[in-house]
């Protein structure tokens, strides 16, 4: 367990007469060396190790987070079933649902880095014997894309079938500010020939987001 020294501050003041000048500047120069070195820099060394760096001291004893604390991690989640939505834009990274397929967080004071995590299902249903499908997914803040990118790649050689693909997505967004940010699921089709592509959005197979700050 980690200890701060006791206050021992200098005292050459005589018992029976008044002490000189010198001798209580050299008390009081003691004690704020001690507030100094012991207390201010000890306590600016927790601040540093335990919240971010944007942290700053008020002296007005109010609590800087108002909707989170260091304990209550700030997190936020959003699950969309309103319908299945069929992606067939090809060539160009586009979003999947600007309006649904999103999750929306605002970082409050504890600004920094935010692991986001996204996990859905693909559902390729082909039209025809000869098929192929060849897609890939990310996540995008609208500044920083994902450096993982999922990619499903199905050819079944079979005429009317439906092949569902799990797909999870996991971002870690560094420095955030404190404005509100929004994390969209894009798509990018790279070949899709006889094949009906669906990203599942219904009760039974959410879109659903999980944001925490790390």
């Amino acid at each position: 367990m980690a200890t701060i020294a006791d206050l021992n501050y200098t005292d050459n003041m005589a018992a029976n007469k008044k002490p000189l000048l010198t001798d209580l500047r050299a008390s009081l120069d003691s004690i704020e060396t001690y507030i100094n070195d012991s207390l201010k820099d000890n306590l600016i060394q927790f601040v540093g190790d335990a919240f971010p760096s944007g942290y700053a001291f008020s002296s007005d004893a109010v609590e800087k987070f108002t909707t989170s604390d260091l304990y209550d991690k700030l997190t936020a989640q959003a699950t969309y079933t309103g319908g299945n939505i069929t992606i067939a834009t090809t060539a160009a990274w586009t979003d999947v649902d600007a309006s649904n397929a999103r999750v929306q967080i605002t970082p409050d004071y504890l600004t920094g880095d935010f692991k986001v995590v996204c996990q859905f299902n693909v559902s390729v249903v082909t039209t025809n014997a000869t098929n192929e499908a060849d897609l890939r997914f990310r996540l995008t803040d609208s500044t920083t894309n994902s450096n993982a990118i999922a990619n499903v790649h199905l050819v079944t050689g079979v005429n009317a079938t439906t092949t569902v693909v799990p797909v999870t997505l996991v971002h870690e967004f560094d420095s955030w500010s404190t404005a509100i940010k929004t994390v969209k699921l894009q798509y990018f089709i790279n070949t899709t020939t006889a094949t009906t592509i669906l990203v599942r959005a219904n009760t039974n197979s959410p879109i659903a987001f999980q944001v925490e700050k790390i």
